[in-house]
C-alpha cells in the first residue's frame, strides 16, 4: 500500500470511542448507506420464534425453506458490502504495486542516435521478476470482488423480488434475464416486479458507460475460469519533463497497461476481427477506478428500489409470495467428504463461543439454538 494511503488508514481512533465498522469502510471511501439500510430492514424482519425466518412470508414457502431462503438473503446483503470493501483494498494495493512496477521501467526508453529505443530493465531479483504478477493479482482480485458483489446483488434481487430461481446459486445475468421476462399484466405482484426490472435497468445504464456491467462479469469469468488473454501495454512520457545539465530533456517513461476490450472472447477471435480494438484505449487504472464507482453507484441506487419493493411486499404479503423454487430441493445434507490434510490435529468442540448480536439473531430465527433445534424434524 502507498505510504499516503497507509498513513491515512493508520490514523488512530479516539481512545474514548468504540468505533463502528462503518468508520473503517468510510476511510476506504466505500460508504453504502442505502445498502446498509436495506441490510438492517431485512434483518429486522427475522422472527426468532415460530414461524421463523421472515415472519410475514408465512406460510410460504414452508418453514424449512423460509429459514434457508431468509438467511441466504441476509448473507447476500452483507456479503455484497463485504466484497466492496475487499475491492477497495485490492484497489489501494494495485495502485502501490502498479506505481512500483512502472517506476522500475522509468529508464526503459533511451535516445540512441537521436532515435528512441526501448530496453526493458534487467530484473535484479525474483521480486523484480514477479512485479507484473503482483499487479495482476490485485486487478484480478479487485474485479473478482466487484463481480462477486454483483452476484450477491443478484441474490438480494431474487429474494426481495421473489423470483422463482435458485438463490444459493445466484447469478446476476440470470436474475436480470428473469426479471425482464415478467409480464406486468399477470398480477399486482408481477406489476411490482416489472416496475423494479425497469428501475434496475435504468440504474445499470446510469452507473457507467454502455457495457460496463457485462465487461465486469466477462472479465471476472476470464481471470477465474478461462485462459488469460495476452497482456498489452506501452511506455508514455512521464510528466513533468526533466532537463539535464546540458539543457536536454531526460527521457523518463511511465508504463501503462491496457485491459482487454472484450474479455469474453478469445485472443484469436479478437485479432481476426480488428487488432486495433484488442484493448481498451485507456490506462488500466482509469478502467478499474471507473468499475469501482459504477458498482458502488449501482448498489446504492438499487438498494433504494429494493427497500421500496420490500416495504410494499411487507404491506401486501399475499400479492407476491416467496417461491419454493428458490430452494427447490430443500435442506441439503450432502458433504464433499473432505476432512482436511491433517484431520484431528486440532480439536474443535463448539460448546461455547462468542459471536456478535447479528449472528445470534440469525441462529434464533433459523431455529438453531438448543431450545428450538429439535423442531427441524417437523418442518415442512
Amino acid at each position: 500500500m502507498r505510504a499516503a494511503d497507509l498513513a491515512r488508514l493508520s490514523e488512530p481512533y479516539s481512545e474514548d470511542v468504540d468505533p463502528p465498522d462503518s468508520g473503517a469502510v468510510a476511510a476506504l471511501g466505500m460508504e453504502l448507506p442505502n445498502w446498509r439500510a436495506l441490510e438492517a430492514d431485512i434483518l429486522a424482519d427475522f422472527v426468532e420464534e415460530p414461524p421463523y425466518g421472515i415472519g410475514w412470508w408465512s406460510p410460504d414457502p414452508g418453514t424449512s425453506r423460509r429459514i434457508l431462503i431468509a438467511d441466504q438473503l441476509y448473507c447476500c446483503v452483507a456479503s455484497a458490502a463485504g466484497n466492496m470493501t475487499e475491492a477497495a483494498l485490492h484497489w489501494l494495493e494495485f495502485l502501490d504495486v502498479s506505481d512500483r512496477d512502472s517506476a522500475r521501467h522509468a529508464d526503459a526508453v533511451q535516445l540512441e542516435g537521436g532515435r528512441p529505443t526501448l530496453s526493458a530493465p534487467r530484473p535484479r531479483s525474483p521480486l523484480d521478476r514477479l512485479s507484473p504478477a503482483f499487479v495482476r493479482i490485485h486487478y484480478a482480485g479487485m474485479v473478482r470482488a466487484l463481480a462477486s458483489a454483483l452476484d450477491c446483488l443478484a441474490g438480494v434481487v431474487i429474494g426481495v423480488a421473489a423470483l422463482p430461481i435458485n438463490i444459493l446459486r445466484a447469478d446476476f445475468a440470470r436474475a436480470r434475464d428473469k426479471l425482464n421476462k415478467i409480464n406486468s399484466a399477470d398480477s399486482d405482484g408481477a406489476k411490482a416486479q416489472a416496475q423494479f426490472a425497469t428501475r434496475i435497468e435504468a440504474n445499470i445504464a446510469a452507473a457507467g458507460p454502455p457495457g460496463w456491467l457485462e465487461w465486469t462479469l466477462d472479465f471476472r469469468n476470464m481471470v477465474i475460469h478461462r485462459g488469460r488473454r495476452l497482456e498489452l501495454g506501452q511506455f508514455i512520457p512521464k510528466s513533468p519533463v526533466l532537463y539535464g545539465a546540458d539543457a536536454q530533456p531526460v527521457l523518463r517513461a511511465r508504463r501503462v497497461n491496457h485491459l482487454p476490450r472484450d474479455p469474453g472472447r478469445s485472443d484469436i477471435e479478437v485479432l481476426l476481427d480488428n487488432p486495433w480494438t484488442y484493448v481498451l484505449t485507456e490506462d488500466d487504472e482509469q478502467t478499474l477506478r471507473g468499475l469501482i464507482k459504477s458498482t458502488q453507484v449501482l448498489l446504492e441506487a438499487t438498494a433504494r428500489d429494493l427497500i421500496e419493493l420490500w416495504d410494499w411486499r411487507r404491506r401486501n404479503p399475499k400479492s407476491l409470495r416467496q417461491p419454493q423454487a428458490q430452494w427447490r430441493e430443500g435442506r441439503s445434507t450432502q458433504s464433499t467428504g473432505f476432512d482436511g490434510y491433517a484431520s484431528g490435529t486440532l480439536t474443535f468442540d463448539p460448546k461455547m463461543g462468542i459471536s456478535n448480536a447479528v449472528v445470534a439473531r440469525r441462529f434464533r430465527a433459523a431455529a438453531l439454538v438448543d431450545g428450538s433445534r429439535a423442531e427441524w424434524a417437523n418442518f415442512d
